[in-house]
């Protein structure tokens, strides 16, 4: 077994054992977040078509769909996307890989991305955001949050929630606005920040396509 397929099993165990505690941890999609889930939701056209990449349990796919948007959630973990269909009923779900995304190229007018890119290490990161550039149309924007750290660093890490460890990617802000920017992304807005009792510093990141090939 290669160490993609190995680490994307792991992954996947892991959260899916600790499916039910993160979702009641987690009840709500994050308020720390509202900032940049507004900026995001003002950009949408009415009728928009959101992918919830990483969906979860699918807090944040249920307040897009109650808006009005036609949202697709894909993740990784069997047990979370069970979840958001039971959460989300008039959303579509399915089991998919970031890194190995199958869906309909020039069909989505916002990704969101909250958390779930950290899972996946910076070698990895240019064939993701390429899988994701080709699925937007080309007004489309991309809205991504994830861990800093005083590196940028392949770590572990004890993830809220299900309170187990990981490892995850940690970026220098910089460092990821510049791989953001290489792979064909103007970025709109990047924004550090905490949330109260927050184990990590966090940053997201605003950004639409700049160029649609390389």
């Amino acid at each position: 077994m290669d160490s993609t397929k190995k680490y994307k099993n792991e992954v996947s165990e892991i959260y899916g054992q600790g499916a039910q505690d993160f979702s009641d941890f987690f009840k709500d999609a994050h308020d720390f977040l509202e900032p940049d889930r507004r900026k995001f939701i003002e950009s949408m056209p009415s009728s928009a078509k959101i992918l919830d990449c990483g969906c979860g349990p699918g807090q944040d796919s249920e307040v897009f769909a109650k808006l009005g948007f036609n949202v697709t959630g894909i993740d990784i973990t069997p047990e979370y996307v069970k979840m958001a269909k039971r959460r989300v009923p008039k959303a579509n779900f399915m089991q998919m890989d970031m890194r190995e995304i199958s869906l309909p190229v020039d069909t989505f007018d916002g990704v969101w991305v909250s958390f779930s890119l950290l899972h996946i290490h910076q070698a990895d990161v240019p064939q993701v955001l390429s899988n994701l550039k080709k699925i937007m149309k080309a007004h489309g924007k991309i809205m991504i949050a994830l861990h800093r750290g005083p590196k940028t660093d392949w770590v572990t890490a004890n993830i809220s929630g299900i309170n187990h460890n990981c490892e995850v990617q940690e970026w220098i802000q910089s460092d990821f606005e510049r791989i953001i920017q290489e792979n064909g992304f103007k970025i709109e807005y990047s924004r550090p920040f905490e949330r109260p009792g927050g184990r990590f510093p966090l940053l997201s990141i605003m950004g639409s396509i700049q160029q649609r090939y390389q």
